[in-house]
Formats: structure tokens, sequence, C-alpha cells
């Protein structure tokens, strides 16, 4: 695994993790993790998986319904646990690409005046925050957990941005303990597509982790938000790839 690809995967794994414990929803076996939320679906993964053979056990508690089916690993892990995750009755449920951006070869452009963006600091616009990523990614995501993240700018900042008045897109960044920059659920409502919100929100992220310092940030990207990245700097590293059981 280059470093990279390392980058990547523990700054995803270690969100994860962070927003677990803060919400009081992580669970640390010897050799996995997982995050059950009750009533949402983010973050709803298995992850850090210490090897294959733990591969079968996982798949006994997720037909228990004692864990996610859902189990992520970064793609040098996929394949090298391909032949074991097959045996064991998963398949590939999501592949997003894994990208990194060197911000001091890469300085962000200046924000575009259309969009306001704001940090979330109150229950209520963690509600309004939940909402926009819940509509923008198709999947349940609960405010009260949004919330458990608020005040802790030295790791997690969540943004909401308005458009014409209108609250529009979303974003979050997040700090891991090696440094980096993470930036997760950059979203926008079905409505305000085609606007450049996306790219917009990227932009006033990443002028965020370079007044805070950060030389790296990293992202991952489904297809239609891969050229987006593209144009901003990022480059693209490695899949991270999400596996469901075959039932």
């Amino acid at each position: 695994m280059t470093q990279e690809e390392r980058h990547i995967i523990e700054n995803l794994f270690e969100h994860w993790t962070y927003v677990g414990e803060k919400a009081g929803l992580i669970t640390t076996a010897p050799r996995y993790k997982a995050v059950i939320p009750d009533g949402s679906d983010w973050p709803k993964r298995v992850f850090e998986v210490a090897g294959p053979e733990e591969l079968a056990l996982i798949a006994a508690q997720i037909k228990a319904g004692a864990l996610p089916d859902a189990v992520t690993f970064t793609e040098s892990q996929a394949m090298e646990y391909e032949h074991t995750l097959s045996s064991a009755g998963f398949e590939v449920k999501m592949r997003l690409q894994g990208m990194i951006i060197y911000l001091r070869e890469n300085p962000p452009a200046e924000e575009s005046g259309d969009v306001q963006f704001s940090l979330v600091t109150a229950a209520t616009e963690a509600a309004v925050f939940a909402d926009i990523a819940a509509q923008s990614f198709n999947y349940r995501v609960d405010g009260a957990i949004v919330a458990r993240l608020l005040h802790q700018e030295d790791k997690i900042k969540v943004f909401t941005g308005t458009y014409k008045g209108a609250a529009a897109c979303c974003g979050v960044i997040y700090y891991d303990n090696n440094g980096n920059a993470g930036l997760h659920f950059i979203g926008t409502l079905p409505d305000f597509r085609g606007k450049g919100l996306a790219a917009a929100m990227t932009t006033r992220l990443l002028r965020e982790c370079v007044a805070d310092g950060k030389r790296y940030c990293v992202l991952h990207a489904s297809k239609a938000g891969l050229p987006i990245y593209s144009r901003l700097g990022f480059e693209p590293v490695k899949e991270v790839i999400t596996y469901a059981l075959s039932l």
C-alpha cells in the first residue's frame, strides 16, 4: 500500500471512529470496528478489519443482525482478500475513488461569491445539515449525531452553504491524528445541482485546510464527483470499496 493510499483510508476510518465515539455508537472488537447507528445510515459500517480470517465471523454477525451489512476496505486490501471475501459470501456494493491533493503545490482558488458558507454551531443547524446530506446522498442522516460533532473545530468542521438565500449544500472537514485533512459529506440538494455548488463548497473547505496549516487533503469521490475534484487539483489514488453479503 502506498503512503497516499494509506493517508486516504486512515483518514476515513479515523473519521468514522471519531463520529462513532462521540455519538456513543462504536463497537470495537479485537480485529475490527463497527459503527451501528439506530435510525441512520451514516456512518453504518464495519471497517479496520485486521485480516481475511475475520470475514467468516463478520458474515455470521451480519446475518444475525449484530453488524451492518457494509464492510469497507481500501483497494489494496480488497484485492488481497478477494478470494476470502467471495468465499464468505460478500460482493461489491459500492466503489468510490480515493483522491489526494497537495495543498502547497495546488493552493485553492478564491471563493465564489454566489454561495454563502456557515460553520454549523447549533443543533438546529445540524438538523439542516442532516436534511441536505440525506437528500444529497439518498440515505438517512441523523441530525442528533451531527450535533455531537459541533464545537470541536480542532478535529472536525461542519459546514452548510446557501444559494440565493436557500440552504443548498453541505460539507465536512476531518483532521486526523497524522495531521492530514479529509473532506467528507460534500453534497448538493437535487434542485441546486449544475450550479457549481459542490466545487464552491470544496474550495471553501480547502481554504480552511490551508488556513489551518494542512499540506495533504484527501477524499473519496463518486463517479459524478470525480471530474469536479480533478478540476480542483485532486489526483486519483486507489478505490475505497464497500462489500455487502450476496443474500
